[in-house]
């Protein structure tokens, strides 16, 4: 409620039904489930718009309380715990998500915000059927009710909503930590788009790359956490099936 009131202050959204506002060819929808049960939502909508982009305006739960702002495509390369379906991933929009990011930062310096900005490693639902960011406000009630949070994840939403308007190579990132420091680094000072990310602690096998590659949007590359990939020698040699360019996000950082 913190970034739809600041999407609401910031931008010209008009109500056009209930619980339903718009902004040029964005709509804003109230929903009453938790996001991450909110399966394929865009039934709800396809019948009256073509609706080619879901994004979830959310909060982010941790125990370790790091004030964040974060961005992540929903998916489970394993079991459904919160959401979704098991062994199924959305489609991931990695433009977007690197506009989402890139903003983020901005508007955290600009806003002189304490807060960590960090991409997450795919995880939990929904499932959609078209492609999905979530951006979130992390990780305690405190954060989530912070005026200047809201307002950074509310401009950074509507920059990802001009995905189309911008092209870099689009890439799955493999291993590292939930956060994904090092891809974060990559999404924030690279011109590389990473959508769909394997952290290291989901299986790293054949089938998920090929699940990530398949919903990721396009997929020009991979990028790897390569000391935060577990058995990075073997996981390097199976990715040379999919042949595309591999390289190590360290090095692409120096």
């Amino acid at each position: 409620m913190n970034i739809a009131h600041h999407l609401q202050e910031l931008f010209d959204f008009e109500q056009i039904e209930k619980d339903q506002y718009r902004y040029r060819d964005c709509i804003l929808a109230f929903i009453e489930k938790d996001s991450v049960y909110a399966e394929f939502p865009e039934k709800e909508f396809e019948s009256e718009y073509d609706i080619d982009f879901i994004i979830f305006a959310s909060r982010h739960s941790s125990e370790a309380g790091i004030p964040s702002l974060t961005a992540h495509t929903p998916g489970n390369f394993t079991t459904a715990d919160y959401g979704g379906v098991s062994k199924k991933i959305c489609i991931s929009n990695p433009i977007a998500q690197k506009l989402a990011l890139r903003e983020l930062q901005t508007q955290k310096e600009e806003l002189t915000l304490d807060f960590e900005v960090s991409m997450e490693a795919t995880h939990h639902g929904p499932l959609t059927g078209k492609p999905t960011m979530f951006i979130e406000i992390g990780s305690q009630p405190d954060q989530w009710t912070t005026p200047k949070a809201g307002e950074a994840v509310a401009v950074s939403l509507m920059k990802a909503a001009e995905y189309t308007k911008f092209n870099y190579l689009k890439a799955v990132g493999i291993g590292g930590g939930h956060y994904c420091q090092k891809h974060t680094r990559v999404m924030l000072y690279r011109d590389y788009a990473i959508g769909h990310v394997l952290a290291k602690y989901v299986p790293i096998t054949a089938e998920n790359i090929k699940k990530a590659v398949e919903k990721n949007g396009g997929c020009d590359t991979f990028i790897l956490d390569w000391k935060g990939t577990p058995q990075r020698s073997s996981v390097r040699e199976m990715l040379k099936q999919f042949e595309l360019p591999i390289y190590k996000a360290k090095k692409l950082l120096r």
